[in-house]
């Protein structure tokens, strides 16, 4: 399927629900929601909520293309930055030095929340078998306590390829695409209309 082929049927379902209201949508405003909807769907997809309908084995394929693996990438002051291309942090070991012991270990992640009784609280506490990570606008902080981390190797999903109106969709959920897309213009629009109402006094 073309992309615009791909626009025809978004703006065909449109029309099926008000040909009125949504027969002046552009074919630029299809592709940008498109690409929305496509990143949405590839993170349902990873944490397997698809339709039963879909072919799992697709699926996979599809993600195991936007799936690497960072061998090993050098840490600088318990941090540092992701590549411009992480589209989802999977998982990642932490290589901790504590004295003369060096080693690979699991990590685990923790929000970015505040927590007064972290420290107290040893399911929160970073500690060099498990060290804690945050991650903040693309870089990685580990939490250290004598110990430090010098490298980390870690796993992630790239950015889905962006859809262009030169684009060839070969998906095998292009129908769930289609859907998503429309689903997102009608809640784009909606929104829209719902803010440039005048506002009623309470009083």
């Amino acid at each position: 399927m073309t992309a615009v082929e791909f626009i025809r049927h978004v703006e065909v379902k449109l029309n099926r629900i008000d040909s009125s209201s949504y027969e002046d949508i552009r074919p630029e405003e299809v592709i940008f929601f498109a690409n929305d909807a496509l990143k949405s769907l590839t993170l349902a997809f990873d944490i397997g909520a698809y339709s039963p309908l879909l072919d799992e084995f697709a699926i996979k394929t599809y993600l195991a293309y936007l799936y690497e693996v960072q061998e090993e990438v050098v840490v600088t002051d318990n941090a540092f930055t992701l590549p411009s291309e992480v589209f989802k942090f999977k998982d990642m070991e932490a290589y901790v030095e504590i004295g003369t012991e060096k080693e690979w270990c699991e990590t685990r992640f923790l929000d970015n929340i505040e927590n007064s009784g972290r420290e107290s609280n040893p399911f929160l506490r970073s500690f060099a078998d498990s060290p804690i990570y945050r991650l903040i606008s693309k870089k990685v902080k580990f939490e250290v306590t004598n110990f430090i981390v010098t490298k980390a190797r870690y796993e992630y999903l790239k950015y889905p390829e962006v859809i262009t109106e030169e684009s060839s969709l070969d998906y095998i959920f292009n129908s769930e695409l289609e859907d998503k897309t429309v689903t997102l213009i009608l809640e784009n629009l909606e929104g829209r209309r719902l803010a440039s109402q005048p506002q009623v006094s309470r009083t």
